[in-house]
């Protein structure tokens, strides 16, 4: 059914993209909520949880800059520097200026906020995998990932 069927919403061929766009916020949604209240029992976000997975991952050892992280997670540099200061102020992740350009601060994720990735990980994977493997066939989910990587092509649009 759906799901301007399903809210009693007028329905026909020439709102199909409202309606594309409405699933994909509904599930946003659900998703965001599910992760928020899991999280939450780590004392996280899932904003805190991304930007301490991106800075482990792909800063790795020696750090990031935090306009790297901002483009990685689609953040304003203004909402990532108060982010930033939050995890930093937690000793979740320290500031370390850059070898041969002080202006470049580089973002390092602390033993404190790897311990705690590496606590929630495990138990988030666990949810994401049985929450997804309960709605959808392994053919869906590979579809849905074709179809939900072609707005990396029209991002612009």
């Amino acid at each position: 059914m759906s799901i301007f069927k399903q809210l009693g919403v007028r329905e026909g061929e020439d709102r199909i993209n409202e309606e594309v766009v409405y699933n994909i916020a509904r599930a946003y949604s659900i998703i965001d909520n599910h992760m928020t209240r899991f999280l939450s029992t780590y004392n996280m976000s899932p904003g805190k949880f991304n930007i301490l997975l991106v800075v482990k991952h792909v800063g790795k050892k020696s750090g990031m800059p935090q306009q790297e992280i901002s483009k990685a997670l689609l953040v304003t540099t203004s909402n990532m520097t108060h982010m930033i200061d939050r995890l930093e102020k937690e000793a979740l992740v320290e500031r370390l200026s850059q070898a041969g350009d002080r202006r470049v601060r580089l973002i390092r994720i602390t033993k404190k906020g790897s311990d705690l990735l590496d606590a929630a990980w495990p138990h988030y994977k666990e949810m994401v995998d049985t929450a997804i493997s309960a709605i959808y066939s392994n053919k869906e989910k590979k579809e849905i990932n074709k179809l939900m990587g072609k707005f990396t092509i029209t991002e612009e649009a």
